[in-house]
């Protein structure tokens, strides 16, 4: 925690020595939220209870989005199964981006569900979410790694290969020992990939049809080898991955029939802090608490999302768009957002909020896309400033949404 302050110290003054940076002082966002009364009048009721309707709705066209990415993939996997080649293996890591980054659009969405379920409903979807999307995974539990060839779920002739015993396994023994959800996939079709040119083979999928002398003597049979089982491996991944999202799209639905039926129960200030509740919570989880703050203490492997196909500069976009998408293209009748709600309350929301947001996703996006193009297992100073920088400007932000938050709390 003292290399963290010391370094967010240093990084706050590089960036109070930038006129063209940000502002980044916490305590004018707090002057900022002060000059306004934060009074919402019965004006603004219909549209704010229109703009949540309008995010409802777009939840849902999202998640339908994402069954179609999903299934898409499913169909992509088989092509690839039936004939594995460079063309076809090219095709499934597509189909694996399309799905991943449909994914972490709907981050956000079940930051909110958080807000709106019930207890039950929630613990419900925490277990699908660890089954879809756990990271960071250990690979070597799921297949072969450098230096260890028969490692790993595949090679292990001792575990069954089907979707119960799959669900068994997965966490059996450690958080991380996973063997489901997207990043399985990721590493099954990627391989290792340390240096972005070593990628999985598509020899590792030819079907084996016939044992070698080697194979007969040990007593194998053909559905033990390792590339039988992994191409069975990969086709139960995305099935329990299809099988998983599903259910969590049920529990979505019923859940958020009943909060629509009992909408007006809420006040429009409700309303707003549900929302700037679910955009912080997310910021401060996925951004801070999963993948910055561990990083900058050294944890390195642990806070990145995608390293196997290196594009947790993706995820991290698509978690960012969601957020603006719901501050500037979720509208009501009269045309009006969330974001101009926010800077109806708060004068320098616009000037304050969106200077940080557009900073920081610049920020995350070039960190993540220059730090995943590398092997080394620690970080430079330089690195240590720019993860400091990156922290500033979402640590703003969040302050900022907080301070609207409490205000409009103390009026509920």
């Amino acid at each position: 925690m003292l290399r963290i302050a010391l370094v967010l110290m240093g990084a706050l003054l590089t960036s109070c020595s930038n006129d063209e940076r940000p502002t980044t002082e916490s305590s004018n966002s707090g002057a900022a939220v002060g000059e306004s009364s934060l009074a919402l009048g019965p004006s603004l009721d219909a549209s704010i209870r229109n703009i949540l309707i309008g995010y409802l709705n777009q939840i849902d066209i999202d998640y339908n989005a994402l069954g179609t990415a999903l299934t898409s993939f499913e169909h992509q996997v088989a092509e690839f199964l039936e004939r594995p080649q460079t063309s076809s293996m090219n095709s499934i890591r597509s189909g694996w981006l399309s799905a991943h980054s449909r994914y972490e659009l709907t981050t956000l969405h079940r930051y909110f569900a958080e807000q709106i379920l019930s207890e039950e409903e929630i613990l419900a979807l925490y277990q699908f979410q660890y089954q879809m999307n756990h990271w960071p995974i250990l690979p070597g539990y799921v297949d072969y790694v450098e230096a260890y060839s028969d490692s790993g779920i595949v090679n292990d002739i001792n575990v069954n290969l089907d979707i119960l015993t799959l669900r068994e396994q997965h966490g059996a023994f450690d958080l991380a020992e996973v063997s489901l959800g997207f990043h399985v996939l990721e590493f099954l079709i990627w391989g290792e990939n340390l240096n972005q040119q070593d990628e999985r083979p598509p020899s590792d999928y030819f079907v084996i049809t016939e044992l070698n002398a080697s194979e007969i003597e040990g007593g194998f049979e053909l559905d033990q080898l390792s590339n039988n089982r992994r191409r069975k491996m990969l086709l139960l991944n995305i099935e329990a991955l299809l099988a998983d999202f599903n259910s969590s799209r049920e529990i979505w639905s019923l859940g958020s029939e009943n909060f629509r039926n009992e909408l007006n129960l809420l006040s429009s200030s409700e309303i707003i802090v549900l929302l700037l509740e679910a955009i912080t919570n997310m910021l401060t989880e996925e951004m801070l608490v999963r993948s910055l703050y561990p990083m900058l203490n050294g944890e390195y492997i642990e806070s990145i999302q995608s390293p196997f196909s290196h594009s947790t500069q993706n995820s991290v976009s698509a978690q960012l768009s969601s957020i603006e998408r719901l501050l500037t293209e979720t509208t009501a009748d009269d045309g009006s957002s969330l974001g101009s709600v926010l800077t109806f309350l708060s004068s320098r929301f616009e000037e304050f909020f969106y200077q940080n947001f557009d900073a920081s996703k610049e920020c995350l996006i070039l960190f993540y896309s220059t730090l995943d193009a590398t092997e080394e297992s620690t970080i430079s100073t330089d690195a240590e400033f720019e993860i400091a920088e990156c922290i500033n400007l979402l640590t703003n932000m969040i302050d900022y949404l907080e301070q609207i938050k409490i205000t409009l709390a103390t009026s509920i």
